[in-house]
């Protein structure tokens, strides 16, 4: 929980220079600080294994202090009320063993780039500089590093100036972030590097890049500042920071990470070569990390356990982003991925709320998200919307906890969501649903009956939602809202004819695991004309299911080659790859479908196609693996090479020593 504060930090002012041969920091910083008691007679500092030189006030005066295994304890000269300001500088070195990284060429890696960078999250940065190291107080920071006259430095903020000193052969930059962030954020990265100069608006946008990357970093980076317009607009609250920067990294331990104004990107996850990017570039990552500058540095968890306060968000304005450039299908896509997800994590390491100590990152990640895709379907796209600008807009700046989106949500609606908080944050699980119905002639209506099966403990109760029913007949498509409020309960709605369609959850809103008795004559229907992509593959995925589903190739088949959207013709290649038919004019429907879709437009399917023919032989299926290995994407050419050493092994031996050599993006092939 949030940790209880004597003082709030105001600004930090952090002077360092490096020893790389050491691999150590040498560094002095001031912090200023206002007292939250009454009589404030020492100051607890975060610090682990800094060497501490000394503590003193403004003018030189020295101060009592006492070192623990993770703290620094400053005696102040007197008590200070909360009415003061006191500042104090602390003077130091360290090797640090995190928090700050020193990545070095070797033997082993001749070519690795010197660099310098910090990575703070969660509460590493006090191995490298004293600071109060907890999410729930916020200060402007100052960041000055002189480091050798070939290297330029990142931190947060506004670059102030550049001195170089000719006979020491060093430059030292000066970072200013004048607005208030948690001190986790404050970072900073030295290397040698190209700076490629974009803009959103009159907001600066640079990219960091290794020099031989310029041209492949422009081509994966140029959409930023594209994104940061939508996020403005979307948000409703323009971008806060003075530039948005982005750096390549190496040896980094994750993705990305969303330092104010400044977010340090895994080198090769951030930079993609021309046959990388066929498949696609990292803008997952790129608007991920960016989404953050509002949602995780804006507005900052005030303690670990609301980290889905950070991390959800991010993971959902992601695929807005997805929605507005490639188009809802794409967005739908995203998110029952997201579905599966939290799903998937619950059978694996076991049911856990989102909002707890320890949560799983697949709970704050792709489930968070699904949960703020709910609270939108819930809510409507109106007062979501309205409900997200008021919650920024009133705690910008400020650390905040998930009763201060659930407050937002109500001062900017009306609505009182704690059931929703409830169920979906506080506790765990998910609906289980069995869903069936039948068409009463008489009644001129459908009697839906929706049970809820999930095992119900103390974590997970009857869930309580409404949901968007889907009644399509000859005379055109209905769609009618129930409220499910219990664990079995059938509604009665209208429906003057028989339908040929029925779609529970239209949109595919909902975190659910969904068990649906329909006729194959409906399932057929809603493969071929299921308004939602996901409707259709789910119809694909019931067909493939049943026992009889040789009968049903022909719908995976026609699916995997002529639906509109990529997803669900690879759905079809997916399921007709893991069938097993006895029946021989049925594998020569499977096989003759992933031939072809080993032509599609679409990378990703001609990679699925090819793994997918590992289990056929066949003059026909080595010619079509061996014409995947001309692909332009390098995913295609990896699987043709895995298939074809089944389905040709005594021949493939020569064929696999050619691509031994291949070059490609971090030597997959």
């Amino acid at each position: 929980e949030a940790r209880d504060r004597s003082y709030h930090v105001v600004h930090y002012r952090i002077d360092v220079s490096f020893d790389e041969a050491k691999k150590m920091v040498m560094g002095n910083v001031t912090m200023t600080l206002v007292p939250f008691l009454p009589h404030l007679s020492t100051v607890a500092l975060d610090a682990e294994e800094l060497k501490i030189e000394r503590v003193t006030l403004p003018g030189g005066r020295p101060l009592r202090y006492d070192v623990g295994p993770a703290s620094l304890e400053v005696h102040l000269d007197k008590p200070y009320s909360f009415n003061d300001t006191v500042s104090l500088t602390v003077e130091y070195t360290a090797t640090p063993k995190k928090g700050l990284y020193f990545v070095q060429p070797d033997s082993g890696y001749p070519d690795k780039p010197w660099q310098i960078w910090s990575q703070g999250e969660d509460m590493d940065n006090h191995f490298w500089f004293p600071c109060y190291d907890f999410p729930n107080d916020k200060a402007t920071s100052e960041v000055i590093a002189t480091v050798r006259s070939n290297y330029t430095v990142l931190s947060n903020g506004k670059l102030l100036s550049v001195k170089e000193d000719k006979a020491k052969g060093t430059k030292t930059f000066h970072w200013s972030e004048s607005k208030p962030h948690s001190s986790y954020l404050i970072m900073i990265a030295v290397g040698d590097y190209a700076v490629l100069k974009d803009h959103a608006g009159s907001l600066p946008v640079e990219y960091y890049v290794y020099h031989k990357d310029s041209t492949d970093a422009w081509a994966c980076l140029h959409q930023t500042p594209d994104m940061i317009k939508f996020f403005d607009e979307k948000i409703g609250f323009p971008y806060a920071w003075e530039k948005y920067a982005q750096v390549q990294i190496a040896d980094f331990m994750y993705g990305g990470m969303e330092n104010t104004s400044a977010t340090t990107m895994a080198d090769q996850a951030l930079v993609y070569d021309a046959r990388q990017r066929v498949d696609g570039i990292p803008t997952d990552l790129i608007a991920h990390e960016l989404a953050h500058q509002w949602w995780g540095d804006v507005l900052t968890c005030k303690d670990w356990r609301h980290i889905w306060l950070n991390e959800s968000f991010a993971s959902y304005f992601d695929p807005l982003y997805t929605e507005y450039s490639k188009g809802r299908d794409e967005f739908d896509l995203a998110m029952y991925h997201s579905q599966l997800a939290g799903i998937h994590i619950d059978t694996t390491e076991g049911r856990k709320p989102v909002v707890s100590v320890g949560s799983y990152a697949t709970n704050v990640y792709p489930r968070g998200a699904e949960v703020l895709h709910m609270l939108r379907f819930v809510l409507g796209d109106t007062l979501f919307w309205r409900a997200i600008h008021h919650y920024i807009a009133k705690n910008q700046f400020q650390p905040v906890e998930t009763n201060d989106l659930k407050l937002a949500v109500e001062e900017a609606t009306g609505q009182n969501l704690y059931w929703f908080f409830d169920e979906w944050l506080y506790k765990a699980g998910h609906p289980v649903f069995d869903v069936s119905y039948r068409w009463s002639d008489s009644a001129r209506a459908i009697f839906l009956t929706v049970r809820q099966t999930q095992k119900r403990d103390s974590l997970t109760g009857v869930f309580r939602m409404p949901v968007d029913v889907e009644i399509t007949t000859a005379a055109g498509s209905v769609t009618r809202r129930v409220n499910i409020m219990s664990a079995d309960t059938t509604f009665v709605l209208p429906a003057a004819e028989k339908p040929v369609l029925v779609i529970f959850d239209k949109g595919n809103w909902l975190l659910k695991e969904l068990k649906f008795e329909k006729s194959p004559e409906e399932w057929t229907y809603q493969a071929e004309h299921g308004p939602n992509p996901i409707d259709r593959m789910r119809a694909l995925q019931a067909l493939e299911a049943r026992p009889d589903n040789e009968r049903y190739v022909a719908v995976l088949a026609e699916a995997s080659k002529s639906d509109p959207f990529w997803g669900v013709r690879n759905e079809g290649v997916t399921l007709m790859s893991r069938m097993r038919p006895k029946d021989e004019p049925v594998r020569d429907q499977i096989r003759a479908a992933l031939i072809a879709a080993t032509g599609d437009s679409k990378s990703a399917i001609r990679a699925a196609a090819a793994e997918g023919l590992d289990q056929f032989r066949g003059d026909d299926v080595t010619a079509a693996l061996k014409s995947t290995l001309h692909d332009s994407s390098y995913s295609v050419v990896e699987n043709g090479l895995r298939s074809l050493t089944r389905v040709d092994s005594l021949h493939v031996e020569a064929l696999l020593d050619t691509f031994l050599t291949a070059p490609s993006y971090l030597n997959r092939v």
